[in-house]
């Protein structure tokens, strides 16, 4: 008996002895807007000792006396590291560009000097200060080894060329998904105008890269990364207004992450104008949704959808034109305005309007994404996603010789008033082509009329409908 009662009274001295080398340590973790981070881990690095952060982002524990740093550490931040002391006050955590601030799927994020990729990153103030009128891929302009242009002048037909490779070799992705059209594999930048303002981040890398998906990639990748769960908490409403009659106009509105991890943006805005080509009139309406839940520092969903359903009138870049038939332009143009000049731009019967070039589409995208933080080293990444297209256009295909470069294309049917005859009385006696340089589409619609096979058509309209559906899953470790 008097050696249990020993041993009680030593293990009462040695736990009393232990829990002296113990001390508390407090306080308060938060971002860069003060708001608390739900979910945060708080570790002595080595040691068992450790916590995470409550609904208000505080924490408390006890380490060993002899701990001298601990670890504060969340997804999509930085890791900070603070000596020990009882009270740590508030930590402020700043957010890691390159970390997964959002659900994407990880492939598609190169971490500069860590990859064997040339990597840009443009923030989402980059783009805010750069954008101006102009459309989203021209802001790479700004990246080495970039270069995009608007193509011959319609809304939203821009082509973006990679370290020389042609817009069909370069993999454009948002949120990780790939848009690449599935035919030919370029990109139709007119079905995504509205992403400029709800972009968070948008990265080049360039060259081939290791990507894990089916995606034309030896050019280069692009990939766009949209607003979510860091989006801060505000609304604003605002106007643009450029030349040629160019009106933007919009609101968007975030309500930050909520105290049991919720978050949502929303996004509207619509955009018009006449094109400072000639006859390249659109109008395009931008909607933009994001629901997001931080379910525990391990878990994450966010359910993404927008679209642009837009229209807008091309001018037609293949034509064929010298220089030299270009300078005939301004006899009916003018010298300084005659490489405004839209050939494919007139008026059928009774003045309608009327064009060869035209294009009209609406691609929504939606996309429902996990992230699942398995371990300190190890991720699982989830995407089903699901597109809509609808839409159509002309685009100048023609019979019987009417081909695109014999009735509007080529310098003499720019430039010189075609005749015609219209009536199959073998007399010549309409133009194609009035004394004002647009195009005779009546002439047109009057060869169609009193065509018995509809050999005389010129004009094609191109229709294309498509359903994207897939599931892309990506685990790293």
């Amino acid at each position: 008996m008097k050696r249990l009662y020993s041993l009680v009274i030593s293990l009462m001295v040695v736990g009393a002895a232990f829990a002296q080398n113990l001390t508390s340590v407090s306080g308060t973790v938060v971002d860069e807007q003060g708001l608390p981070l739900v979910g945060a881990s708080v570790t002595v690095p080595g040691t068992t000792y450790g916590t995470t952060t409550d609904i208000n982002g505080m924490f408390v524990f006890k380490v060993d006396a002899s701990a001298k740093d601990v670890v504060v550490s969340y997804m999509g931040y930085k890791d900070k590291t603070l000596a020990v002391k009882s009270k740590l006050g508030n930590v402020t955590l700043q957010s890691d560009a390159t970390a997964l601030e959002d659900i994407i799927i990880t492939q598609s994020v190169a971490v500069a000097r860590k990859t064997p990729v040339a990597v840009s990153t443009l923030t989402q103030e980059n783009i805010a200060e750069r954008i101006g009128t102009m459309e989203l891929p021209e802001v790479l302009n700004t990246t080495p080894g970039v270069y995009a242009h608007k193509q011959g002048g319609g809304f939203g037909d821009s082509e973006i060329r990679m370290r020389g490779f042609q817009q069909a070799n370069v993999a454009v992705m948002i949120n990780g998904v790939p848009i690449n059209d599935m035919e030919w594999g370029g990109t139709y930048w007119s079905n995504w105008m509205g992403l400029a303002d709800v972009t968070r981040s948008m990265q080049t890398q360039r060259g081939l890269g290791a990507s894990k998906i089916s995606s034309p990639s030896v050019g280069g990748s692009i990939n766009i990364v949209t607003a979510g769960l860091e989006a801060k908490k505000g609304g604003k409403v605002f106007y643009g207004v450029g030349n040629d009659g160019m009106n933007n106009v919009g609101f968007s509105y975030s309500t930050g992450m909520s105290e049991d991890g919720w978050a949502m943006t929303v996004l509207f805005s619509q955009k018009s104008g006449n094109g400072w080509v000639q006859g390249t009139e659109f109008e395009s309406y931008n909607y933009f949704f994001n629901l997001s839940k931080r379910i525990n520092s391990k878990h994450q969903l966010s359910f993404t959808a927008f679209g642009a359903p837009q229209e807008h009138y091309q001018r037609n870049s293949n034509d064929g034109q010298t220089i030299a038939n270009w300078q005939k332009v301004q006899d009916f143009m003018g010298n300084d305005s005659k490489y405004k000049y839209n050939p494919t731009y007139g008026f059928g019967k009774d003045g309608v309007r009327k064009t060869s070039s035209y294009n009209q589409y609406h691609k929504p995208l939606m996309t429902l994404n996990h992230q699942w933080q398995i371990s300190d080293d190890s991720n699982l990444s989830t995407a089903l996603y699901l597109s809509l297209g609808r839409g159509n256009g002309y685009s100048g295909q023609g019979r019987n010789g009417y081909s695109n470069a014999s009735w509007y294309g080529s310098s003499y049917g720019t430039y010189n008033n075609i005749l015609v005859d219209t009536d199959g009385d073998g007399i010549k006696e309409t133009g194609l082509r009035n004394a004002n340089g647009t195009y005779n589409y009546a002439a047109i619609q009057e060869m169609n009329e009193n065509s018995t096979t509809g050999a005389n058509m010129v004009m094609g309209k191109s229709v294309n409908d498509h359903l994207w559906y897939g599931i892309m899953s990506n685990y790293t470790k």
